[in-house]
C-alpha cells in the first residue's frame, strides 16, 4: 500500500514538473515583435475557429469582434475593414435563422458594433460615412430587435423557452435590454451629428451612395458597408 502511494506521489510530481517546463521561459531575451504577432495570430485563429463553428453565438461573435478592434491585440492593419466584414457576415448568417430568437440578438449586436465604428470614424478629419448611412444601419438594428420580439413571442406560444435554463433566459433578457439602450443612444448620436453644418459632414460619392441604396434589404444590406470601405 505504501509502495503504491509512493509511486503515485512520484508520478504526480513528474507530471507537475512537465507542466511547469511547458510554460517556463528558457530564453533570457524578451519576446520579439514577430513572436508577439505570431502569438496574437494564434489567438485570433482560435477565436475565429469558435466563431466559424457557430457564427450566431453571441459570445463567439463579440469575442472575435473585440479582438479585431483592440489595437493592442489585432493583427490587421485596418481594424475597421476587418470588423465590418465580420459584422456583415454575422448579420447575413443570423438573419437567415428563423427557428431561434437568439441569432437576432447577435445580429443586433453586430449592427450596433458597425454603428460604433461609424461614430468613431466620424471623429476623423475626413470621415467616410454619412448620417444617411448610419440611419440605414439603425433601421437594420430596429429590424433585428423586431425580429427577436416576433420569434420570442412564437417561443412563448410554443413553450420553447421552457427548454432553456433560467440562466440562458436571463442572458437573453439582459442582452435585449442592453441592445435597446444602445439603439436609443445611437439614434441620439446620429441626431447630434445631423445638426452639424453640412461643411463638417461627408457627402458620399454618387456611386458609393447608390451602392448602399441598392442593398436596402435585410440580407443584402449587410454587404454594402464593406464595399463602401473600398470605395471611400
Amino acid at each position: 500500500m505504501k509502495k503504491d502511494a509512493s509511486w503515485h506521489a512520484r508520478l504526480d510530481a513528474f507530471l507537475t514538473s512537465l507542466d511547469d517546463a511547458s510554460t517556463a521561459r528558457t530564453n533570457p531575451n524578451a519576446a520579439s515583435d514577430a513572436l508577439k504577432l505570431h502569438l496574437r495570430r494564434e489567438i485570433e485563429n482560435k477565436l475565429r475557429f469558435a466563431y466559424q463553428f457557430d457564427p450566431a453565438h453571441y459570445g463567439n461573435y463579440n469575442s472575435l469582434h473585440f479582438f479585431l478592434t483592440e489595437p493592442a491585440l489585432s493583427t490587421r492593419s485596418d481594424l475597421t475593414a476587418s470588423a465590418v466584414k465580420l459584422a456583415d457576415d454575422t448579420i447575413h448568417y443570423c438573419l437567415q435563422q428563423d427557428h431561434d430568437p437568439r441569432p437576432a440578438l447577435t445580429a443586433a449586436a453586430a449592427a450596433t458594433n458597425v454603428l460604433q465604428l461609424m461614430f468613431n470614424d466620424s471623429l476623423n478629419g475626413t470621415p467616410r460615412f454619412s448620417t444617411s448611412q448610419m440611419r440605414q444601419y439603425l433601421a437594420l438594428l430596429d429590424d433585428c430587435l423586431a425580429r427577436y420580439a416576433r420569434i420570442a413571442q412564437e417561443w412563448d406560444l410554443s413553450n420553447q423557452w421552457k427548454l432553456l435554463s433560467p440562466d440562458r433566459i436571463a442572458e437573453c433578457e439582459e442582452r435585449i435590454a442592453f441592445n435597446r439602450k444602445i439603439r436609443d443612444t445611437a439614434e441620439a448620436t446620429i441626431v447630434r451629428l445631423e445638426k452639424k453644418p453640412l461643411s463638417q459632414r461627408i457627402i458620399p460619392s454618387r456611386t458609393a451612395f447608390a451602392d448602399v441604396v441598392q442593398t436596402m434589404t435585410h440580407l443584402s444590406l449587410t454587404h454594402g458597408l464593406s464595399r463602401l470601405l473600398t470605395l471611400a
